[in-house]
């Protein structure tokens, strides 16, 4: 009897063991909070291909989301079977698989409803804008652009600045546009515009006294992010 005892303990201890479910079920759902809710994938996109950030935004983002509910309701059914056949560690495994999707869906409506600094909406296009100011660090020359800056004439001034008069350091980002402008201290600023209808980033480089505003283009939802005095990125809808 006391045998039979143990054994049926011991089978109720094993009853919940790790498996390649339950890692895809908690690990992938963590994995997909960083990079997606918590900007991972957007940082990742401005530092190194910023052109992704369209693929990640309109087709990765439902298929991932397509996975984190499909993950939510696989843990409320695992949740529902036999609950007190498990162990504790075996439940507390099964509330997990349930409470990270739930962290993603809550993470994602909080960065679309709650404004962050610029007037901006979204973890992501704040984590795009730093990468892409390291992108920005490691391939500008931006002390050459000043120089070529003191070159300009005013009438050079425009909305829609020739590609072709770029400097060099500028035109291997092959900007959708450009525009050289006047700061409010009467030096000539570079504007380039990169991206396309939907979102559009760039950079601005002025002289090191030009002030840097978090509403320069008077777009809805533009965020600035100043890369050294002068001198700053953008990111807009």
């Amino acid at each position: 009897m006391q045998n039979q005892q143990i054994q049926q303990s011991e089978e109720k201890k094993d009853i919940f063991s790790w498996n390649a479910w339950d890692v895809i079920f908690i690990v992938l759902p963590i994995v997909l909070t960083i990079l997606f809710p918590l900007g991972g994938v957007f940082y990742l996109c401005g530092r190194f291909y910023p052109d992704l950030i369209f693929l990640s935004a309109c087709m990765f983002y439902p298929i991932v989301g397509g996975f984190i509910i499909f993950c939510f309701f696989a843990g409320i059914v695992r949740l529902s079977r036999n609950w007190r056949s498990h162990t504790r560690k075996g439940k507390r495994i099964l509330v997990a698989e349930t409470a990270f999707p739930i962290m993603f869906i809550i993470l994602f409506l909080v960065s679309l409803f709650i404004p962050i600094k610029s007037n901006f909406w979204g973890f992501g296009s704040k984590a795009f804008a730093h990468g892409f100011r390291e992108r920005i660090r490691s391939k500008v020359d931006i002390e050459a652009t000043r120089e070529w800056l003191k070159t300009v004439r005013r009438e050079d001034y425009s909305d829609y600045f020739d590609y072709n008069k770029l400097p060099e350091s500028l035109k291997i980002f092959n900007p959708a546009g450009a525009a050289l402008l006047e700061d409010e201290n009467g030096n000539p600023n570079i504007r380039v515009n990169l991206g396309g209808a939907l979102m559009e980033w760039g950079i601005v480089i002025g002289m090191k006294d030009m002030k840097i505003s978090s509403s320069a283009f008077r777009h809805y939802g533009t965020y600035n992010l100043p890369l050294e005095p002068g001198v700053y990125v953008w990111f807009a809808l």
